[in-house]
């Protein structure tokens, strides 16, 4: 099967307080899965694309939860591995206080290159790696390295910094590697700035190019950019008020990639990646407001 998009990263059990609640007082907590990469891949077959997604789980009760949800999504996950001696990751959402992540040791943590053997990331249209990938442990790292350098599609990067993980102390030494090697390049304002230094969109946009990305998307407070070969373009954007804004991003990159890979223009892809984002932050998941069509 020829794939629109192979991704690679860790997806873990998501517990949450119902909106309004936190989680000192809540009386239940709301169960969803997470994970940066397979947001977007779940985004992607919402949107009709043909999407696999790599990784490692525990044999335990969340990681058949995340496999039932995915493979209900339309995301493929014939190559996603079973760890019976490790878990898997666990994130809790406090609103007010963002994530905690209890991921150190989980199965994904482990997963090497070996993870690609017999995935066909060769003959994929695309494919994605975040730098949440390159700091959970040296094995993904590799892994996500390995996958990039196999890819002959259209390589994605979302630097997707991170703390508290295994290589958050060296992100930019870990992640620069990556975005060295991708074609696309999705990333905020905030994290391009802590790897490459202080600066506007344009600026960093301009900086990050030059490390190899050809098409560079910076998200910003009010507005949106593009950087390609054939220039600047930048769409101010407005931020409602939001449900839960985790996930947003990774809904953005999805209508961003989806439109490109359909051929549209850059101009169509920021509307499609805002309006997706947007769709996301009404609910308290990471994907289930992604809309079913652009």
């Amino acid at each position: 099967m020829l794939y629109d998009l192979v991704a690679l990263g860790e997806t873990m059990i998501a517990l949450a307080p119902p909106p309004g609640e936190i989680v000192l007082r809540a009386s239940h907590l709301l169960v969803d899965h997470a994970g940066a990469e397979s947001n977007t891949c779940v985004g992607l077959a919402r949107l009709g694309l043909r999407v696999a997604w790599v990784s490692r789980l525990g044999t335990d009760a969340a990681g058949d939860r995340i496999l039932e949800n995915l493979n209900g999504e339309g995301v493929d996950t014939r190559w996603v591995g079973r760890d019976a001696t490790r878990p898997t990751g666990l994130m809790l959402k406090e609103p007010g206080a963002g994530v905690r992540y209890y991921r150190s040791g989980s199965a994904a943590s482990a997963m090497g290159p070996d993870v690609l053997r017999d995935v066909p990331v060769a003959g994929a249209r695309a494919v994605l790696v975040t730098g949440v990938t390159a700091l959970i442990g040296a094995e993904p790292h590799a892994a996500g390295l390995a996958l990039l350098g196999s890819a002959r599609g259209l390589r994605i990067v979302d630097p997707n910094l991170r703390t508290g993980l295994w290589g958050s102390e060296r992100r930019v030494e870990l992640v620069l590697p990556f975005i060295e090697r991708c074609d696309l390049l999705l990333t905020g304002v905030s994290e391009l700035a802590e790897l490459l230094g202080d600066g506007g969109l344009r600026t960093l946009a301009d900086r990050a190019r030059a490390h190899g990305p050809s098409e560079v998307v910076v998200r910003g407070v009010s507005s949106v950019g593009v950087l390609t070969g054939e220039g600047w373009q930048e769409l101010d954007i407005r931020r409602d008020a939001a449900v839960d804004p985790i996930g947003a991003g990774d809904a953005f990159n999805a209508g961003y990639i989806a439109t490109r890979l359909r051929g549209g223009t850059v101009e169509d892809a920021l509307r499609a990646g805002v309006k997706c984002g947007a769709a996301v932050t009404t609910a308290v998941s990471d994907t289930a407001g992604f809309p079913r069509q652009l």
